[in-house]
């Protein structure tokens, strides 16, 4: 039998190799690796609350009102699905570890909120629509900070303008 030729050897060699990366590529795109779905409450569930201390925060200028007194809980999505079968101590825990890792974007949550609610006059934040409105943006604003698929809502504690 005889031996390929160092060209022949070059061209077996690629075609081997575009074969395998090929497989490769296929294994990895096929769905293989995908993450488990991100875990979503049932009714009467609800995720880690986050706190946030009220802030008072200066109004634009074009109503009644120059300030507002807000206050604002970040419900975050638990890591897991078994989060929300958790009861008593388990649950505190879980609950507890996740608030933590969420700790150090706190600071940045509250700058985002008081950037958002000083874009607004206090004839906005007075209607429905307004409060609906600021809400919505509050949200967009802490998932940016935090992480898109990390933050389920976000809710009013305490909103008052003086």
């Amino acid at each position: 039998m005889k031996k390929p030729s160092g060209r022949t050897t070059i061209i077996i060699g690629v075609a081997f190799g575009l074969a395998a990366a090929g497989g490769l590529a296929y294994l990895k795109l096929s769905g293989s690796n995908t993450p488990p779905p991100l875990p979503e409450p049932a009714a009467g569930q609800h995720g880690p609350m986050l706190a946030l201390d009220e802030r008072v925060v200066n109004l634009l200028a074009g109503g009644p009102y120059r300030y507002a007194k807000v206050g604002l809980t970040v419900e975050l999505r638990p890591a897991t699905k078994d989060f929300f079968a958790l009861v008593a101590e388990a649950r505190a825990a879980a609950e507890k570890a996740a608030l933590l890792e969420h700790q150090a974007e706190v600071p940045l949550i509250l700058d985002a909120l008081g950037r958002v609610v000083s874009a607004h006059n206090s004839n906005e934040l007075v209607t429905v629509d307004g409060r609906a409105t600021l809400k919505k943006e509050l949200l967009e604003a802490v998932r940016t900070v935090v992480g898109e698929d990390a933050v389920l809502n976000v809710y009013f504690t305490d909103l008052v303008m003086q």
